[in-house]
């Protein structure tokens, strides 16, 4: 061991001996191992509610009659008065052979627990009351539970039967990743972009450790095997958990319990970031570090950041692990392009679309969540951003940072003048961060010649920002400009005209800036300048944006337009590209003066080929095969599922975007691997069916609760359905769901926009929204009469019938 106890090591120590990191002891482990609580099963449950607790004891009673006392223990047994109780259940984990988890109902311990079990390598059987569903929904959110099987009772003897029927079967082990030294962090992010989590994410980048995130906005549960992978790849893990009185609390707080659970047993860092002083469960109460004032976030991520950076210094070992079987060596990457930004440049497959924003010709990326917007802004930046000709921006605000500017300044103006004051500070934005990329980056560049070491001293004396955001990410330099115009805001009794609103924005002329800017940009001969703008639209609800979100995005717009004219008189070409889902693109239409203006790239994809080359070229690096998609696919899977080609199967029963047909083939990856197959047969891919509908679901009605909350139940009213429906059966659906008859249309529109039911022509043709670019029209054009039909995507969790 490292003489800082680095957690590193952990993976070499067998688990009956005390851990050689632990974040409670913050070191070395300093509890005694020598009379351990040995047994063959450990229940772990909560003692609340009292019905359940009591069915369970008895049947760890009733098991112990049977099988003898010893072999069946529970957390209650373990003697924990006077003791801490998480390291009394550690000590109890660690010489178990099987872990019994009640999972009826949510519970922080458990899941904490449960994690922790899985980490240390213990097979664990998940049971639950199928009677008792309260917490059944938020289950559905979480994941992570679904592919290790539930065992399911609704009374003692039930449940000592199918324990006792269950003895002896085979668990397959996960198989341990190694460490990810390239980006040593891994953060699971709050659903809500609260100021916290700003400052959180500003504390990582500068530290300069790169790291990996899960974004519930993005992928909205998360697999087992995803968090395994994720966390124990990591060297430290830091999990950011929301007030229990936000929307989405339990289900994202008890999943970041999990993960630390997984993370504390594998003796990684582990930093639980608590918003609000609240009581904490009981299992991890020493270890959360809370904060009131998210100013105070930065200093509670410093410890962890020193206990990775010391640990990349001193650790010199050679991970251990099993010889991986071909099957296993397949890499599909990560689900969220930003997790894999360097190796996206090895398999990133270029397409027609990536190659029109990259040659300019593209105003606007548009796409619906999971599309590939993402990619392709990384893949432009890598194209660009190692040339001494171009300066490339990436900029990445969330849509919420402007609600305090529109709340306090923009509600009291005219339209007119609201669109003057958002053009102007756009304007203003982007200046700035252009002159901060310069000073930051250009100063020993700058000493090449008299003139260029003049031009920079102007620009510097223009910009001049002060320290703080200085070093500032750019979602901090955005906040301290809000903050600054809603100062100069109070010294204004009426804002009426240009005049006005130019010391507003600006504060003093603006014009040195400029002029300093474009003369350095002009002499240090850029040829171009890359402004990459994502993430704007992000939390803005789907199918139901506001005006006001409408015209923040027009006036950004209109500002690079303005940059851009300004920009050709000396001679710099500027590119503005914007990613955007595509139902803000549709308001932008509407408008007959915003038609025609931007240059849009619209990602839908129908090309089976293109998925083809995306997974060919994923499992080509991680495996060391080539060839073409036809010669490398029945190597590992089967080639038809039901006298159906096997690929094209998968992807029939997706909604045909790459996040998607990623998340299936991964899982028909992972149940091959857990049923120790060589070759992903037609019944793993039928199974990971199963387990990919399941999470495409949950994801739908996520979505239609980010348009409003009352249309989040409604797919549920689809269970049992047929797969086909006629007009008056989904409207009796609909009013089953509870939706008001005067709002079915909107219900039904919603319903085939996202893709969750089609437009059923015959039994030869069924067309979905993502096939007509999302326009609803062009989609029922042509047609006399039609039904509906529930996507396959969703069929097997909702049971749904064929005709």
């Amino acid at each position: 061991m490292a003489a800082n106890g680095n957690p590193i090591r952990e993976d070499h120590l067998p688990i009956t001996q005390p851990p050689s990191f632990c974040e409670y002891a913050s070191g070395q482990c300093d509890q005694s191992f020598e009379y351990p609580p040995r047994s063959h099963g450990l229940f772990l449950y909560p003692s609340s509610p009292a019905i359940i607790a009591n069915t369970i004891e008895a049947a760890v009673q009733e098991l112990g009659r049977i099988e003898g006392q010893d072999r069946w223990n529970s957390w209650k047994h373990l003697g924990i008065t006077g003791q801490i109780i998480f390291c009394e259940i550690c000590k109890a984990l660690r010489f178990t052979e099987l872990v019994v988890a009640d999972v009826t109902t949510l519970n922080f311990n458990l899941l904490f627990e449960i994690g922790y079990a899985i980490g240390l390598g213990l097979p664990v059987v998940p049971i639950r009351d199928t009677s008792y569903i309260r917490d059944q929904k938020v289950f559905d959110e979480i994941g992570l539970l679904d592919t290790l099987g539930y065992l399911d009772f609704q009374n003692s003897g039930g449940l000592v039967e199918a324990l006792r029927a269950r003895s002896g079967s085979q668990t397959q082990t996960l198989q341990r990743p190694q460490i990810n030294k390239e980006q040593p962090l891994y953060l699971m992010k709050s659903h809500v972009q609260t100021d916290g989590m700003v400052r959180l994410l500003s504390a990582l980048k500068k530290s300069g450790l790169r790291f990996r995130t899960f974004d519930p906005r993005e992928t909205a549960r998360l697999s087992l095997h995803e968090a395994y992978k994720q966390t124990l790849s990591s060297m430290g893990v830091v999990v950011s958990l929301v007030a229990p009185h936000r929307e989405g609390a339990q289900a994202h707080n008890g999943r970041c319990a999990f993960v630390s659970g997984l993370a504390m047993s594998a003796g990684r860092h582990v930093l639980m970031l608590q918003e609000t002083q609240i009581q904490q469960p009981i299992d991890f109460r020493d270890i959360i570090k809370s904060y009131s004032d998210a100013a105070k976030v930065s200093d509670l991520v410093v410890p962890l950041i020193k206990g990775v950076v010391e640990t990349l210094q001193e650790s010199r070992f050679v991970p251990v692990a099993l010889a991986l079987k071909p099957l296993e060596q397949i890499d599909l990457g990560d689900l969220a392009a930003e997790n894999e930004i360097k190796a996206l440049e090895a398999y990133f497959v270029a397409t027609g679309e990536y190659n029109e924003v990259k040659r300019g010709h593209a105003r606007l990326v548009v796409g619906r969540k999971g599309a590939g917007k993402t990619a392709i802004f990384y893949a432009v930046r890598s194209a660009y951003k190692p040339s001494k000709a171009h300066l490339v921006l990436d900029l990445k605000p969330e849509g919420h940072q402007f609600t305090k500017l529109r709340e306090t300044v923009l509600q009291e103006l005219s339209p007119g003048l609201q669109q003057h004051v958002l053009t102007a500070f756009w304007n203003y934005l982007l200046l700035m961060e252009i002159a901060h990329k310069i000073v930051q980056e250009s100063y020993a560049f700058s000493f090449h010649s008299a003139n260029l070491r003049a031009s920079y001293v102007r620009l510097v004396a223009a910009y001049g920002a002060d320290r703080d955001s200085e070093q500032g990410d750019f979602s901090e330099r955005l906040l301290k400009l809000v903050d600054d115009i809603l100062n100069r805001r109070k010294a204004f009794s009426k804002i009426a005209g240009t005049s006005e609103v130019t010391q507003l924005v600006y504060g003093n002329d603006i014009r040195p800036l400029n002029d300093a800017l474009t003369d350095f940009l002009s002499l240090s001969k850029k040829e171009e300048v890359w402004l990459l703008f994502d993430n704007l639209d992000k939390g803005w609800p789907v199918r139901a944006a506001t005006d006001a979100d409408i015209l923040l995005l027009r006036c950004l717009l209109e500002a690079t337009r303005k940059l851009e004219r300004q920009f050709e008189t000396r001679h710099v070409g500027f590119h503005g590209v914007v990613f955007i889902r595509n139902d803000i693109y549709q308001h932008l239409v509407l408008d007959p003066a915003d038609r025609g203006k931007d240059t849009p790239v619209q990602l839908d994809w129908d090309d089976p080929e293109v998925f083809k080359e995306i997974i060919r070229r994923r499992i080509a690096l991680s495996t060391g095969l080539d060839g073409d998609f036809s010669a490398i696919w029945p190597v590992f899977f089967e080639t038809h599922v039901k006298g159906e080609e096997s690929f094209a199967y998968i992807l029939g029963r997706t909604l045909m975007r790459p996040r998607d047909v990623l998340r299936f083939v991964r899982g028909c990856i992972e149940v091959a691997v857990n049923r120790g197959h060589d070759r992903v047969s037609e019944a793993d891919i039928r199974q990971a069916e199963r387990a990919y509908s399941e999470d495409a679901f949950v994801d739908m009605t996520l979505e239609l609760k980010d348009v409003n909350a009352k249309y989040s139940d409604v797919p549920y009213a689809f269970i049992g359905a047929n797969a086909i429906l006629s007009r008056s059966e989904i409207d009796a659906r609909l009013r089953d769901a509870g939706v008001p008859i005067d709002e079915s249309e909107y219900a039904k529109d919603l319903l085939l926009w996202f893709g969750f039911i089609g437009v059923y022509v015959s039994s030869e043709e069924e067309r979905y929204s993502y096939q007509f670019q999302h326009d609803l029209k062009k989609m029922q054009s042509g047609l006399k009469q039609y039904g509906y039909c529930v996507h396959p995507s969703f069929r097997p969790t909702l049971g749904c019938l064929d005709s």
